[in-house]
């Protein structure tokens, strides 16, 4: 299946990247196995702090299960005031 993935800030930055198109295996569909694939193709990805929203909601580990064009997003932690 086929999933858009856009890259925010230091995630960004590491990937050199800001959106790609990304293939998953059928039996791939959790949260969990999608980090563990991006950090494989992008180890920079590894000393990054960042959360990932799946169809502009941010979500826990597991708790989501992903489908055929979801959209992701990697965001760095928010800061502000």
């Amino acid at each position: 299946m086929i999933v858009t993935v856009k890259y925010f800030g230091a995630v960004a930055d590491a990937t050199q990247k800001k959106e790609e198109a990304l293939y998953l295996d059928s039996k791939l569909h959790s949260i969990e196995d999608i980090r563990l694939q991006l950090e494989t193709q992008y180890p920079d990805l590894k000393g990054i702090a960042y959360v990932i929203a799946v169809n502009q909601s941010v979500v826990a580990s597991g708790l989501v299960t992903i489908k055929e064009n979801d959209e992701l997003a990697l965001l760095p932690p928010f800061a502000g005031g």
